[in-house]
């Protein structure tokens, strides 16, 4: 039952970012082509090289989010503890 539900929703999110990604490219695509039918081609590489850079850029910020947010959290976590076992202040209290 377990593998079934995973993979239900493992496929529903690989679903949802391949679609997203998809519409992004498709997105600066078509900004692409309008802005070769103006005749500007060197403008409607620019905006090619750029629809396909974004989905890769949108995910590397994706990444380094969760990895803040991570750290975040285990520093508050692990700073009271650290604060007791070395009894020194702590980079926050530095700050402060």
């Amino acid at each position: 039952m377990f593998h079934l539900l995973g993979s239900i929703g493992l496929a529903y999110v690989a679903g949802t970012g391949i679609a997203t990604n998809a519409a992004v490219i498709g997105r600066g695509l078509v900004r692409a082509a309008r802005t070769a039918v103006d005749g500007e081609y060197g403008e409607a590489a620019v905006e090619v090289l750029g629809s396909l850079a974004a989905p890769a850029l949108m995910c590397y910020g994706s990444i380094t989010g969760l990895c803040r947010d991570v750290v975040a959290v285990a520093q508050e976590l692990a700073g009271p503890v650290l604060g007791e076992v070395f009894e020194e202040p702590t980079p926050r209290e530095w700050a402060a």
